[in-house]
């Protein structure tokens, strides 16, 4: 679940000072992004853009999200029009990649903040629709409405953040939020309930369906949250999937690409239809001619799930080898606490039955690699005879109709979706190694150099 760190300060210098320091931070790779909480601010000297552009410097490629909390919920600004013409300056600066902000649950500012919204994303930007109770956590139904209500806005996230008065409070937020997501699961959602009591909700977004979670490098901007190292611990801990695994259309990469993370991370590639030609001991196109394609998928998911329940203790002395390879501080010893034990690469019809997603969604951080049925024809007209569910169907027409009925089921499996579309081998693995540190899943050989030298 990716990190995002508050930054708060009296004043421009106190932000400079610390986004400094945080850039430093030996866990600053595996941050997804940095707030600016602006309304935290007691005196403005500096003009926003220019100050924005000194926190862009400093923060490299990291997302900036701009927040100017209001006094209505929990911050020090107060909610007129400044708010928005703010809000709007800041994102005309070109730094910021998100701007939060506030929704009322009444129609009080509706159309205030649509035009805002508008204009943001005229400039390039997107928006997180936030609401937040500090005074209570509504009843589970009502969660519901208030998560239908933001996304009402049509902005990228939606944000819900609420105050338990009991420990009930804290699981009847989390089911509400897994329910809301079910129901709308390409919708981005960030979901905590705060204080003490809702700590753990925090470090379980993988259950609740919470895509960020917010932590503290230096000093909290909120009640309740945890330091970056006390993070990653406990999510480590508590988070089940251990793998990657790389889903896509036939011709996307896959293979490619999983041997390229297998050699970079020192992790064992597992290509299912591989595997599954030695178990038949002929060509998965024969088996398809011989057998039929229902008995291939039984076959499929009976690998598939002896791989994710099983295979993983294979993987265990490779790493125990690239331990001893690496020797790593004390301190460094986190990054590897929970690291992914496989890479898994399976063919392109995996998505097909829902048992299989299930399995991907339990045991794997899923990576969706996207491409147009364009693409994919040029990749795949030399290896027809190889590809059995394009048998006599490789033309743009058959291609499109059989990638338009599986992309709602890639979406529903993926963690994230990286299209692959114009980039080289390189550049996608350039991408997918960001992501994955930002997810916290694993540590990076290199990485424990860069830290020494800290």
């Amino acid at each position: 679940m990716g990190m995002i760190v508050p930054l708060t300060g009296d004043s421009e210098k106190d932000f400079i000072r610390d986004a400094k320091a945080l850039a430093l931070h030996p866990l600053y790779p595996f941050l997804y992004g940095v707030e600016i909480r602006y309304d935290s601010l007691k005196k403005r000297e500096e003009k926003l853009g220019k100050f924005l552009g000194e926190l862009r410097g400093i923060l490299g490629e990291k997302k900036l999200i701009f927040t100017i909390r209001t006094e209505r919920q929990g911050g020090f600004f107060p909610y007129d029009k400044s708010y928005f013409q703010l809000n709007m300056m800041a994102m005309e600066s070109g730094y910021p990649d998100y701007i939060d902000l506030e929704v009322e649950l009444d129609s009080k500012g509706r159309q205030a903040f649509l035009d805002c919204h508008a204009m943001i994303m005229q400039l390039g930007g997107k928006c997180i629709a936030s609401y937040h109770d500090f005074q209570k956590t509504p009843g589970r139904g009502e969660c519901r409405e208030i998560l239908s209500a933001l996304a009402s806005y049509g902005t990228d996230t939606v944000k819900l953040a609420c105050m338990p008065r009991q420990e009930g409070d804290v699981l009847n937020l989390m089911l509400a939020s897994r329910e809301w997501k079910d129901k709308h699961p390409e919708r981005n959602l960030i979901c905590m309930s705060m204080g003490e009591m809702g700590k753990s909700s925090r470090v379980l977004g993988s259950l609740s369906g919470s895509k960020h979670s917010f932590v503290q490098a230096f000093s909290a901007s909120a009640p309740g949250q945890l330091g970056i190292e006390e993070y990653i611990k406990l999510w480590r801990k508590m988070e089940g999937r251990k793998n990657i695994a790389l889903i896509g259309f036939m011709g996307s990469g896959k293979t490619t690409l999983g041997e390229m993370l297998s050699r970079k991370l020192s992790l064992p590639l597992v290509e299912l239809d591989r595997r599954l030609e030695e178990s038949f001991s002929m060509r998965i196109s024969q088996y398809f001619k011989q057998y039929g394609e229902e008995r291939f998928r039984r076959e499929e998911t009976r690998l598939l799930r002896e791989v994710l329940t099983e295979e993983n203790k294979l993987s265990q002395d490779l790493q125990d080898d690239f331990h001893k390879a690496s020797p790593i501080r004390e301190e460094e010893k986190i990054l590897y606490e929970g690291r992914a034990e496989i890479i898994l690469s399976p063919g392109g019809g995996i998505v097909l039955r829902e048992e299989n997603r299930k399995l991907l969604k339990e045991h794997c951080f899923t990576v969706y690699l996207q491409l147009s049925p364009k693409a994919v024809l040029e990749r795949l007209e030399k290896e027809a005879e190889n590809r059995p569910v394009l048998q006599n169907k490789l033309d743009l027409h058959s291609i499109e109709k059989i990638m338009e009925e599986r992309e709602s089921r890639y979406q529903a499996c993926a963690d994230t979706v990286l299209s692959v579309e114009g980039k080289t081998v390189e550049q996608c693995m350039e991408e997918v190694e960001k992501l994955l540190r930002e997810e916290g899943l694993f540590y990076f050989p290199e990485f424990c150099q860069k830290t020494k030298e800290i």
